[in-house]
């Protein structure tokens, strides 16, 4: 059903993650792999989302800012982000730039979950993008 796409496999760039912080105010970026993961902040997700509509950003900056929308989403406590406004025009994003992040969208679906439950909170969204789009990223055969 679903396709695998690591042959998709994207990650940050230095660059991008050092750009993002001094841009966005952000802690700069540790030796650590995750930086993306420890400046995700619920409290800002409109801030990132007007960041990457409004900034003239790279598309490596562009991929790493969705993986902090993405992940701050994912931390948010109030999953009532995930029928708001500000959710939908997230996925328009992802769908407008599929090709820059379909990674992401095949990563965040979780497909090695069968129990949607044991997935990341996003999943279900992400697996609707996946199946829209991933014959076009897919390895052929």
């Amino acid at each position: 059903m679903y396709a695998d796409l690591e042959h998709r496999w994207r990650s940050p760039t230095s660059e991008a993650m050092h750009a993002l912080a001094k841009q966005l105010g952000l802690a700069p970026p540790p030796l650590a792999y995750d930086w993306h993961y420890a400046v995700a902040d619920s409290a800002r997700i409109e801030d990132f989302v007007v960041a990457y509509e409004n900034l003239s950003l790279s598309d490596d900056e562009k991929f790493t800012l969705m993986e902090v929308i993405l992940n701050s989403v994912i931390d948010a406590a109030d999953t009532a982000i995930l029928e708001s406004h500000l959710w939908k025009n997230i996925l328009l994003l992802i769908e407008n730039n599929i090709a820059l992040h379909i990674y992401s969208v095949w990563y965040y679906s979780s497909v090695e979950q069968e129990n949607i439950e044991d997935a990341w909170c996003i999943a279900p969204w992400m697996r609707k993008i996946l199946l829209r789009h991933q014959e076009q990223f897919a390895q052929p055969m």
